[in-house]
């Protein structure tokens, strides 16, 4: 039990191999443990088994963990999502260039298809089911371990993991005290500075786990400034053998410029990819147009509840309940225009702000001033988030385990805009008559800094979650292991609104309803053998931006729920030496639902359209490997090939957003183009190679206790379109995919000096050269009307470029 326990503690708290099957605990092997240690291991039972992490040995999901150890080598000057881009049919990106900005897409699903986990509760917005990783910049820092469960996920809490479910696990209190900070820097000037300390058992059952860190500087992008501070406190408190409670707080309060526009090929050849047309020089210093500040602190508490029953004692109860709270609040800078927009203002490739402000102040004076054309805004939103997430497990043994649970989730939304430069005008104004519902008796048209306009809204989600999940061994070795579950959810939504609306300013009740079942087997061969199937039915209500679609309280017409059908079948092979995992699946995704840019019939004004029905189906194959030769070299290689497309052709109709009138019909024909945003071939190799490990040598006093680290990856990425929106596909004499990005390979090196002293201090120096050989890529692109390079937009990845930095670490501080 020694050798599981410590196996555990630094697998998850300092990254050094452990088996899988060390992972799993019950409360029968908690109680022989000593009194001491009891509190630590209950603290990890919250986070890991609690929370959803896998057992590979024992799933039959397709799985990757990310390691402490791991996070901490690959998260320098990367966003979150990057942390995961080493996995076969993973695309995950910056989204912009941006500090923060992030994108991932799975098996070709983007993000409102990829359930968020922190600590097994789901964190994906319900307004769009966007993840917003800007909100939680500090994130890296507070992580313990990262695990991917592709496809169906093991969580039955992700409604909208048909792509794959990431379940992030936090830092918690560990049974020794230790102490650990960090610094890196990169070439392109992003900084970053970050300190933690674990108290350790403090004795009754106390123990905590703090971080902060800080990051600053600048993006590899024109004008990105951050400035970003995070956070992390948890406290554990073992109250007795059965009960324990563990609090988590976390947040990062940030600011940081945005690149908001993407670039075309010409402009990326002349100005380099880097550029940023969203900025330019105002007496003397940069003005942006696109700049974030946000701050989202997270409280969460959990209790768990462990006890035997039965007369012979042979089940176990876990009962886990966890009640959570989040506040987010904050804006970032926005444009309005009634003619020719700021960002057309250029010269030399930036804003020319000196002629903008010109052509403000040029216009014919009113009684009231001058009436700008153009203005800076700051659009404000925010939410809170409350939620309550209890479960019942029962362990029968070795042979069965039966799950049932409850969440429910309340997720209130608001946005309003808010005039923050006139640009040399006396005031806006703002055109109620055709803006407002209410008409111009919405209020005083004429605005000035600090006046809102535009809008002024929210809404309010009530969404339910029941799950029952079994779990069963069976054969002569327990060799069949069988999972099957299912769920039952329901949304409620009502959107207000006191920019339309002068009383009346709440919709009728919006409704959804929803449900999954879940099945999978995995027999095992031998102990290094498996195969394993899975498969999965999904019917999800829409998202709330869908209900309300047309900007007002009028709910959409034609809201039809999305259907989601998966399968995988797989082969696993693992044992100390290396292992291979191959796997085939498949998706198919049914009544799609999309929201059109707005449509402008001729000298009519323009209306938004909602398309349904579309479908589309994905599927592929994926391989990874790696083995050990010996202690000194490790090498890992994985391949993924996909085929994703749109099915088929549909048939939309516009309404009128006031009367709900039809107004025309549109055709969209998609049928058969290939699905944009993401390469569906990728293949990859990496090493690392220890040229020196020397743990104690009495030839060699200075280098005894070190280690030397080499390693190098390389990917290569093809059958890349670029991203682009089916709803605007209504020529049907246009059936040419969208704009097919060349294929490219990447080169990343580093290197890792290790050494511990003698008194327990550890320190780390490292160094990363990311983009070897200086490759010009894609990152994220946006199809052109003629779907060629001449026309498309995008955003390419940084040049050649470099981080460095130093970490160190102590036990019993």
């Amino acid at each position: 039990m020694k050798k599981t326990l410590l196996s555990l503690i630094t697998a998850i708290f300092i990254g050094a191999p452990v088996a899988a099957a060390d992972i799993i605990m019950t409360a029968d092997t908690i109680a022989t443990l000593p009194k001491a240690d009891t509190a630590a291991v209950l603290s990890l039972q919250e986070a890991i088994v609690s929370a959803g992490i896998t057992n590979i040995h024992i799933s039959p999901l397709r799985l990757k963990t990310v390691s402490r150890e791991e996070i901490l080598s690959l998260s320098p000057g990367k966003t979150f999502p990057e942390l995961l881009r080493h996995i076969p049919s993973v695309w995950a990106t910056s989204e912009s260039g941006s500090y923060g900005d992030a994108k991932i897409n799975i098996r070709g699903f983007k993000q409102e298809n990829i359930s968020i986990l922190l600590n097994g509760i789901p964190i994906s917005g319900l307004t769009s089911g966007n993840m917003f990783w800007n909100n939680w910049m500090g994130l890296s820092d507070a992580t313990a371990s990262v695990q991917l469960q592709k496809g169906i996920g093991g969580s039955m809490l992700s409604d909208n993991s048909v792509g794959g479910t990431i379940n992030i696990i936090t830092s918690t209190p560990s049974p020794e005290s230790s102490f650990g900070a960090g610094y890196y820097y990169t070439s392109y000037g992003t900084q970053k500075a970050y300190i933690q300390a674990n108290s350790g058992n403090l004795g009754h059952g106390w123990a905590f786990n703090l971080m902060a860190s800080y990051a600053y500087g600048n993006s590899f992008v024109e004008c990105s400034g951050i400035n970003s501070w995070s956070y992390l406190a948890s406290v554990s408190k073992r109250i007795n053998s059965r009960h324990s409670l563990l609090f988590t707080t976390l947040g990062s309060p940030e600011h940081h410029q945005q690149r908001s526009q993407r670039i075309t090929y010409a402009e990326m050849e002349q100005y380099g990819v880097g550029y940023s047309k969203n900025w330019g020089w105002w007496e003397g210093k940069p003005k942006t147009i696109s700049e974030n500040n946000y701050f989202k602190p997270y409280f969460t508490l959990n209790h768990l509840y462990t006890t035997n029953i039965g007369k012979d004692r042979g089940i176990v109860l876990r009962i886990n309940t966890s009640v959570y709270m989040a506040v987010g609040n904050g804006g970032g800078f926005f444009t309005e225009s009634t003619g020719k927009r700021i960002i057309s203002f250029q010269k030399e490739g930036h804003i020319d702000w000196p002629s903008v402000v010109e052509n403000n102040i040029a216009q014919s004076a009113t009684p009231q001033g001058l009436r700008a054309q153009n203005i800076m805004s700051d659009y404000q939103a925010g939410h809170t988030q409350l939620g309550l997430k209890s479960s019942a497990t029962f362990t029968f043994g070795q042979a069965a385990e039966l799950e049932a649970g409850v969440h429910y989730q309340l997720y209130r939304t608001w946005e309003r805009e808010q005039i923050t430069d006139l640009l040399g005008a006396d005031y806006w104004w703002e055109d109620y008559s055709t803006k407002s519902l209410a008409g111009l008796a919405g209020g005083n048209p004429y605005k000035k800094v600090g006046d809102f306009i535009r809008t002024d809204n929210g809404k309010n989600t009530n969404y339910l979650t029941l799950y029952a999940l079994s779990t069963f061994k069976a054969g002569t070795a327990k060799n069949w292991i069988l999972k099957i579950g299912g769920t039952l959810n329901g949304t409620t939504i009502v959107r207000w609104d006191k920019y339309n609306y002068l009383t009346d300013i709440y919709s009728p009740t919006a409704l959804g309803g929803g449900g999954s079942l879940k099945a999978g087997v995995l027999y095992k061969i031998t102990p290094a053998h498996s195969l394993y199937l899975n498969t999965a039915a999904y019917s999800r209500a829409p998202y709330a931006s869908v209900f309300f679609a047309n900007g007002n309280n009028t709910i959409s017409k034609d809201v039809r729920n999305e259907n989601n059908f998966l399968g995988e079948l797989g082969y696993r092979f693992v044992n100390s030496g290396g292992g291979v995992e191959t796997t085939l699946y498949g998706a198919y995704w049914k009544n799609k639902t999309l929201m059109s840019d707005p449509y402008k019939p001729l000298e009519e004004e323009a209306y938004r359209y909602m398309v349904t029905g579309l479908d589309a189906l994905h599927y592929g194959a994926e391989a990874d490997a790696f083995y050990r030769f010996g202690r000194y070299l490790r090498l890992d290689a994985f391949v993924s090939i996909g085929q994703w497309k749109w099915k088929n052709d549909v048939h939309a109709t516009i309404y009128d957003p006031y009367t709900g009138a039809p107004i025309k019909a549109i055709d969209v024909f998609s049928a058969n183009l290939h699905v944009g945003d993401a390469p569906q071939t990728q293949i990859g190799a990496s090493f690392e190679f220890y040229p020196m490990k020397i743990s104690n040598s009495r030839k060699s006093r200075f280098f005894a206790g070190s280690d030397f680290i080499l390693k190098m990856d390389w990917t290569y990425n093809d059958r890349y379109w670029a991203d682009f929106d089916p709803a605007t596909r209504t020529n049907p004499d246009d059936r040419s995919d969208s704009y097919r990005i060349p294929a490219y390979h990447l080169v990343n090196i580093g290197a890792t000096f290790n050494h511990t002293f003698p008194s327990g201090l550890r320190i780390s120096l490292f160094f990363n050269l990311d983009n070897l050989l200086d490759t010009k890529y894609l990152e994220r692109s946006r199809d052109g009307y003629a779907h060629d390079r001449d026309t498309f937009t995008g955003y390419w990845g940084n040049t050649r470029n470099y981080n460095l930095g130093v970490r160190i670490s102590s036990r019993q501080w």
